[in-house]
């Protein structure tokens, strides 16, 4: 890792009922200083070329962008008044749709700025290069005409990124996993993806956020990003972002280093002909490959080590991922939300690090989760958990813990509610398979210490040479972890000027 930055994530792209989701500001804000670093209210404003629909359903956006008209002095002042915490940091913005130009999120470098929506893209644009504000499109993928991007209309002076991953699905190509299907824009075409875009001589970064619904920020599996900083500030943020310097994920916090010829993700190198890339990834979970992309092409893979004779497992922090939930499914008519209250103690070890991994669902507008660190090496964890409108059908909360310790490092779990129990392993006995204990009787919720994951499994660096040719050309990375969670990190251009 390039110890230059540090690495913050954040999701920039989320609604609630101030526009056609659910929830409120308030609760959006607090989820989002829950567990994310920094993140954008993007509520629904408009949709000036929406065509009339069967019954006036044209009036579910309609309404929910009177909302946000007549909610925007509220919004204002919460996402201003947010910013007071110095470790969090919250941007003002909003979401321009348009069947023809593709939807895009406008965030704001400053507080206090006005709402404004044209009909025309070119209009858009005039105003956030005059609010020094960015222009970001997602949902990339979909239709031309169904609100996809329209990539003839792209200009990088305000759209230094792009939205390659969000709950919609993934743009980058139209092959690759997670697909389009939760809505009703029809698939990914082909000419509208990243891979295209970027064959086609653009250049942009990668984000992803959640487009999540339910006031539910940086959600699990919707979708988040990485920037790299020199501090954790929103002027520092938005430096990182206009420099391309961010990647996207699907959920779980891999940690990324990338670099071409020592120029860092999103940045240009004029040289053509032989470069050297240089990668470094440290995942949540095993990883299963790290890939380098050149010209749309796979030119490098790289893997962790499949084995180690002799090696100590324990040489260096391993990943320990602990998960709730489960429960009864809806074909049995026992939709409930279960409480959780439980804690979690590591002994003749360290905690070092955790990093929660929150679904957005079930949409709750007074449960929180909280994550309390009790001394060095103690947590207290509140959560909630349900199958009822849970995204993708997963109704789990997880969390990982980075431990540094030994094989005799004991994993204390205390839990209060929904039953009282108490489980007691050593980082030893997770080496060889998974805890998974239950609340009650068949079908009450269950919860699970996953086998843990050594350095070695979770973490992959080294170096390719590669032969660019004359003309412009992008190499970026791909990594994914064996459960099935992805990182892209943004592209180095070559040749350009």
């Amino acid at each position: 890792m390039d110890s230059d930055y540090q690495i913050v994530f954040g999701d920039i792209h989320n609604h609630n009922a101030l526009g056609y989701g659910v929830g409120s500001l308030e609760r959006s804000i607090d989820v989002a200083q829950t567990h994310l670093d920094f993140f954008a209210f993007t509520g629904h404003a408009s949709w000036h070329d929406m065509e009339p629909m069967e019954g006036q359903r044209e009036q579910h956006w309609l309404k929910g962008f009177a909302r946000l008209a007549d909610g925007w002095s509220q919004v204002q002042e919460l996402i201003a008044d947010a910013n007071r915490d110095p470790a969090f940091s919250a941007f003002l913005g909003y979401e321009w749709h348009s069947s023809h130009f593709g939807d895009q999120c406008v965030v704001f470098p400053e507080d206090h700025r006005p709402l404004v929506c044209p009909d025309s893209v070119a209009e858009l644009r005039k105003f956030c290069l005059g609010e020094r504000a960015l222009m970001i499109p997602h949902h990339l993928a979909y239709p031309s005409g169904r609100r996809g991007v329209n990539w003839e209309i792209f200009d990088e002076a305000c759209t230094p990124v792009v939205e390659i991953f969000s709950e919609h699905g993934n743009s980058e190509d139209d092959r690759g996993p997670l697909t389009f299907f939760n809505h009703s824009m029809g698939g990914r075409q082909t000419s509208n993806t990243v891979r295209h875009a970027l064959g086609a001589g653009l250049r942009f970064g990668f984000v992803a956020s959640s487009d999540n619904h339910s006031g539910f920020p940086g959600a699990y599996g919707e979708g988040i990003m990485a920037a790299l900083v020199t501090e954790n500030s929103r002027a520092a943020i938005l430096d990182a972002i206009r420099a391309r310097r961010t990647y996207a994920l699907t959920g779980d916090r891999i940690e990324i280093g990338f670099s071409v010829d020592g120029a860092q993700m999103g940045e240009t190198i004029s040289r053509r002909g032989a470069v050297e890339v240089a990668f470094d990834v440290a995942g949540r979970d095993e990883l299963d490959v790290v890939e380098v992309i050149a010209g749309g092409e796979i030119v490098h893979r790289a893997y962790p080590e499949t084995s180690a004779a002799g090696a100590d497992i324990f040489e260096a922090p391993v990943q320990l991922r602990f998960e709730w939930g489960w429960g009864p499914w809806s074909d049995l008519s026992l939709a409930r939300i279960c409480d959780w209250s439980m804690g979690i103690k590591v002994e003749n070890g360290k905690l070092a690090r955790f990093f929660p991994c929150l679904q957005s669902g079930p949409f709750d507008e007074d449960r929180r989760h909280r994550f309390t660190r009790v001394g060095e090496n103690g947590l207290e964890i509140t959560s909630y958990t349900s199958r009822h409108r849970a995204y993708r059908q997963h109704p789990n909360q997880s969390l990982v813990l980075e431990v540094a310790g030994s094989a005799q490092t004991r994993i204390s779990l205390t839990l209060n509610q929904p039953a009282s129990q108490t489980v007691e392993t050593t980082l030893g006995e997770l080496v060889g398979g998974s805890i998974n204990r239950f609340t009650g009787p068949f079908p009450a919720e269950g919860y699970q210490w996953h086998r843990l994951t050594p350095r070695r499994a979770s973490h992959v660096a080294g170096m390719c040479q590669l032969d660019i040719p004359d003309g412009h050309g992008h190499v970026y990375l791909r990594a994914r972890q064996s459960n099935g969670q992805l990182a892209w990190a943004s592209p180095v251009f070559i040749g350009y000027e």
